[in-house]
């Protein structure tokens, strides 16, 4: 793994000390750290994320690993295959095969069988606020689901992160944006749940 850089090592310093993180602003730990710019902490934090050091959860980080030399073996690499329609309309951009991986704990999965989640990232906002544009959400693979779930189900071959609902004998794909009316599964359509939302990661 490469070496990480001194903005990258200054971070990992200063979330050791500060174990309670969540009322330090971005820009507080640029100046801590003699960065430039607060966008430059976040773009070093997004980065240590991606490489493993830092977890993102709940729109906030918390740091993992303090050395570059600490083994990884509680982590996975967990796939991110394309996006997924937070809207009614789109085309077709799941990849069939993962163009990226996310490094995760077993416990930030939270779930006992790892080798069946992934992520998608969501696109558009008919899922606001609960998925936002670009958000990393992961995936159980299952076609099992609670009425209260979200889901990620193909819908005439569009991936779409959605909840369905049943009324009145019918089944719709239902938005959290108002805005957004609800979307009948009528007879001759293909749908088919592929897997229940677990963790949603905001946009990284």
């Amino acid at each position: 793994m490469k070496e990480l850089d001194s903005i990258q090592k200054a971070l990992i310093s200063f979330f050791k000390k500060n174990t309670h993180q969540e009322w330090v602003t971005l820009r507080e730990i640029a100046a801590g750290i003699w960065a430039n710019h607060p966008q430059t902490v976040l773009n070093k934090l997004n980065q240590l994320v991606l490489k493993g050091y830092f977890t993102k959860d709940e729109g906030w980080y918390k740091l993992l690993r303090e050395s570059i030399t600490d083994q990884f073996s509680d982590i996975i690499q967990v796939p991110i295959f394309g996006f997924a329609q937070c809207g009614n309309k789109g085309k077709r951009i799941v990849d069939e095969y993962s163009q990226e991986k996310i490094p995760m704990t077993i416990a930030m999965l939270g779930t006992k069988d790892p080798r069946n989640c992934f992520f998608v990232r969501a696109k558009w906002n008919s899922m606001e606020p609960k998925i936002q544009d670009s958000d990393l959400v992961l995936v159980k693979q299952q076609d099992n689901y609670d009425p209260n779930d979200y889901v990620l189900v193909e819908h005439n071959e569009l991936p779409k992160l959605k909840k369905i609902l049943k009324q009145d004998g019918k089944l719709f794909l239902e938005s959290v944006n108002r805005f957004f009316d609800k979307v009948e599964i009528v007879k001759y359509d293909q749908a088919k749940v592929i897997g229940v939302v677990k963790k949603i990661i905001k946009n990284i």
